[in-house]
């Protein structure tokens, strides 16, 4: 791995809503995009409902805006098709198969909401000043409208309501097939730091009961939101520097930059130096998974000895020796001692790790 391949997300965030932005990655808002501009979704959703309750008063009071207040409610309906329709991938990009879709949009709105005002009017009579039906389709409209832009777990509005709390792989820059190390060395960091936090989770899930990364993890998932922050700062101070460098009219100009550059490299290979301390973390854990595997496979070897001993037999050959078809129990003894070997190796590391990621937590 040489460049993040997913969303690192800031471990205060609820789990549900990373869970839910996990699972709608395409919804998140890269960086280099700057935070949105769009009002707020409690601004939408509040000009939303004062917008339809304003309507409804005015369906109310002044009669002759009954006809238009007709027509822009089929027109938001009509807009509410082609959005849902749209979601759903069926329409293009280009306008010419908009308009197409909106000849059968507009008329199948307008047939739904005279059909909603005349079981309305059925309902509420002529007891209301003018025309309270419709007075009652806005506020509906408005109601719900408001309630599914605000509806818990959006994933377009967790996005932007959350921007500066997640960090993305184009955050770092191009993928590694067009970046060298040398070009953004900051993402080959932090890829190996994502790669580490996957192990353990991948250790997890695959040594069982032997292994305990409850401790380590939440360290880890710290660390490397952590490390994003400190890693991305470095990356646009460095890209600056390189700018300026490109940029220098004469050679004392770039003199001036020697203690700029200093720093930066420091504060690289400080970083690199922390990495690598996780790292080792994760490569001692990746080899006692590795070592599962290959208890498992001697095992399931094992288990398969009695039948090739039987198939010599039935094959009128001589059967096989005994210590032949002993030396695959001895391969799982082995292979078993080693994954216990290399498990306790892994959980003493997570421990030291979790000491030393404790410490640098500590105010």
């Amino acid at each position: 791995m040489s460049h993040p391949s997913r969303p690192t997300f800031d471990p205060a965030l609820p789990d549900r809503t990373i869970e839910r932005l996990r699972a709608h990655t395409d919804r998140l808002v890269p960086a280099a995009k700057g935070p949105p501009r769009r009002p707020t979704w409690r601004e939408s959703a509040l000009a939303l409902l004062l917008g339809s309750t304003s309507a409804a008063a005015l369906a109310l009071l002044v009669d002759p805006l009954v006809v238009p207040l007709t027509l822009l409610l089929c027109l938001g309906g009509t807009v509410l098709l082609l959005g849902l329709v749209s979601r759903r991938g069926d329409v293009a990009d280009d306008w010419p198969d908009l308009i197409m879709h909106a000849f059968w949009a507009l008329p199948t709105s307008l047939a739904g909401v005279l059909g909603a005002h005349w079981i309305a009017s059925e309902v509420l009579g002529t007891a209301l000043p003018g025309d309270p039906a419709l007075a009652a389709l806005y506020l509906t409209a408005g109601a719900a409208g408001s309630a599914a832009i605000m509806r818990p777990g959006m994933p377009a509005r967790l996005a932007a309501e959350h921007h500066d709390r997640y960090v993305l792989p184009e955050d770092f820059g191009r993928p590694s097939s067009f970046a060298t190390r040398r070009e953004e060395p900051e993402a080959h960091l932090f890829a190996r730091l994502q790669q580490t936090t996957d192990r353990v989770e991948e250790g997890r899930r695959v040594l069982g009961h032997s292994f305990d990364a409850s401790p380590t993890l939440p360290l880890l998932r710290q660390e490397e939101w952590r490390l994003s922050q400190e890693l991305l700062r470095l990356r646009s101070l460095r890209r600056e520097l390189v700018q300026r460098r490109k940029d220098a009219v004469s050679d004392q100009v770039t003199r001036a930059l020697a203690p700029q550059a200093e720093a930066v490299s420091r504060a690289h290979r400080s970083l690199s130096h922390r990495v690598d301390e996780v790292a080792a973390y994760g490569e001692r854990v990746h080899a006692a998974v590795l070592a599962h595997h290959e208890w498992e496979q001697c095992q399931e070897i094992a288990d398969r000895a009695a039948d090739y001993a039987d198939l010599a037999l039935t094959s009128g050959q001589d059967p096989a020796p005994t210590e032949e078809l002993d030396s695959s129990l001895l391969s799982v003894r082995a292979a078993h001692s080693v994954r216990e070997e290399l498990v306790r190796e892994a959980v003493e590391a997570g421990t030291s790790l979790s000491d030393a990621l404790d410490k640098d937590t500590d105010p």
